[in-house]
């Protein structure tokens, strides 16, 4: 009866009158006809995906040693269809230790990969909108107690143990924030508030949180879910990265020229504190053609040492500002 639901199968494996043997379940996930071919270990071999046979043991390994282990690998069926399943069985041995037999299941355990997959991507997705602009998915319970919120933690510097029991802590006029929210769970409606919150940086920031009931048709509210998102663009702060030394090559004249604008230097400051030459620095703002590699290098240490940054932000774009 187990094996009619086509997601397990077991065999057995005589060693000495070398008998192979495949259950009708075994064949059904193999997707072959019950008793349609003599099943033996290289067959089985060959139904495994090339790139997971190296998993296996070989029949060697097995009926010398005793060798059989447990994995999860790829089958492809005759109809060209793939299949994820888990492996598992055991060597026999005579009274002397000589390896008998063998015999083991095999599961079917491709719906539960694709479904793990699909969790892991969610999470992804999830993870990625995070980190790129503080979004925070949430869930809560009928009575307003945090069950989900992934982020919320990194993001505010709030203890994991004390998210469900203390989730408000880092929100700014907390008692008013959780008033509104237990009205708008009254009437069982969906809501939106502002509140600032004080995140593990230290900063203030501004969040609006978006928290919708979540019921099947006219069902009581099972649960609450929704968002929480800074309440303005201006919190969200552009990924930066200082230029790394060795890359002066990024530096161009016209950033050559703002740093200098900065510091409201001349040409002859910045090749003062360079100890280049006039002309080097202007050839330099003109991105003249030439081995001038070294003499940039110099110039930016300058400028560099005189309290201004060259950072890339966004990934390509180069900025120049003053450090106080």
């Amino acid at each position: 009866m187990i094996e009619s639901f086509g997601i397990s199968g077991n065999w057995g494996w005589h060693f000495s009158r070398n008998e192979y043997v495949w259950s009708s379940g075994l064949y059904k996930i193999f997707g072959l006809d019950d008793g349609a071919i003599q099943p033996d270990y290289e067959l089985f071999r060959s139904m495994v995906h090339p790139e997971d046979r190296m998993k296996l043991e070989d029949a060697g390994q097995i009926l010398n040693e005793g060798i059989l282990g447990s994995h999860s690998f790829r089958i492809i069926r005759p109809d060209g269809t793939m299949r994820m399943v888990l492996s598992r069985g055991d060597v026999y041995f005579t009274p002397d230790g000589a390896p008998a037999g063998a015999a083991g299941v095999i599961l079917d355990i491709t719906n539960q990969q694709r479904a793990a997959l699909a969790v892991r991507a969610h999470n992804d997705r999830q993870r990625a909108v995070f980190e790129h602009g503080m979004i925070v998915p949430w869930v809560w319970a009928s009575d307003g107690q945090a069950l989900h919120a992934p982020g919320w933690c990194e993001l505010t510097g709030l203890a994991p143990e004390d998210l469900q029991r203390n989730w408000y802590a880092p929100i700014e006029d907390r008692e008013a924030v959780l008033r509104k929210l237990a009205e708008a769970r009254e009437r069982g409606k969906g809501y939106s508030l502002e509140f600032n919150a004080k995140v593990a940086s230290g900063a203030r920031v501004g969040f609006r949180v978006l928290m919708v009931p979540v019921s099947a048709g006219a069902s009581p509210i099972r649960e609450w879910t929704g968002l929480t998102f800074p309440a303005t663009s201006a919190a969200l702060e552009p990924q930066r990265e200082a230029l790394a030394s060795g890359n002066e090559d990024q530096v161009r004249g016209l950033h050559l020229r703002a740093a200098r604008g900065l510091l409201d230097w001349t040409f002859s400051d910045l090749a003062q504190a360079s100890k280049l030459s006039l002309s080097t620095i202007r050839r330099l703002e003109e991105d003249a053609d030439g081995p001038l590699a070294r003499s940039r290098h110099a110039a930016v240490h300058a400028l560099r040492q005189a309290g201004v940054a060259f950072t890339i932000v966004e990934g390509a774009t180069l900025a120049v500002a003053k450090v106080a």
